[in-house]
C-alpha cells in the first residue's frame, strides 16, 4: 500500500486505511530487516568461515616461520661443522702427504745409500783391477826383463855363427 492509496474521510484520513498503511509498511519493514538479518547472517558466516581460514594459514605460516627460525639458527652451526670437516679434511691429507713424502724421503735416502754402495763396489773394483793391471805390469816386466836376458844369454846368436 502506498501513501496516495490512504482514503480520506471528512477529518482526515481514515483511521482503518492508516491502520492498514501502517502494517503494510511495518510488514515490509520486516521483511527488508529479515532480509538484511539473513544477509548479516550470511555474511557473518561467511566472515567466520574467512576468520577461521585465515587463522589457518596464520598457523601454518607460524608454523613455517618457526621451522624456517630452526634452519636459520642451525646454519651458523652447520657451517661450523663444515668447516670442522674441511679442517679434519686438510690435517688428513697434509698427514699423508707428510707420509708420502717420508717415504719418497726413506727411497730417496735408500737409493742413495745403495747408489752410495755402487759407487764404494766400483771404486773398490778399480783399485782392484788397477793393483791387478799393475802386478801384471810388472810381471809384464819381469817376463820381458827375463825374455830379454834369456835372447841375450841364447845360442843363437853363437848358432848363426855355425850355419
Amino acid at each position: 500500500m502506498r501513501l496516495e492509496d490512504l482514503k480520506k474521510g471528512f477529518w482526515g484520513y481514515q483511521k482503518e486505511a492508516v491502520l492498514q498503511y501502517i502494517a503494510a509498511q511495518e510488514e515490509a519493514c520486516s521483511l527488508r530487516l529479515l532480509e538484511k538479518d539473513e544477509q548479516a547472517t550470511q555474511a557473518s558466516l561467511k566472515a567466520q568461515a574467512r576468520i577461521q581460514e585465515l587463522e589457518a594459514e596464520v598457523q601454518r605460516l607460524r608454523q613455517e616461520l618457526g621451522e624456517l627460525r630452526r634452519m636459520r639458527d642451525q646454519i651458523p652451526q652447520v657451517m661450523l661443522d663444515a668447516r670442522a670437516s674441511a679442517q679434519a679434511l686438510q690435517d688428513q691429507m697434509n698427514a699423508q702427504a707428510q707420509v708420502a713424502r717420508d717415504n719418497l724421503r726413506q727411497a730417496l735416502d735408500a737409493d742413495l745409500a745403495q747408489l752410495a754402495r755402487y759407487r764404494e763396489q766400483i771404486q773398490a773394483l778399480r783399485q782392484s783391477l788397477q793393483e791387478a793391471l799393475e802386478g801384471m805390469d810388472r810381471q809384464a816386466q819381469q817376463l820381458q826383463q827375463q825374455a830379454q836376458a834369456l835372447e841375450e844369454e841364447s845360442p843363437e846368436e853363437d848358432l848363426q855363427l855355425f850355419a
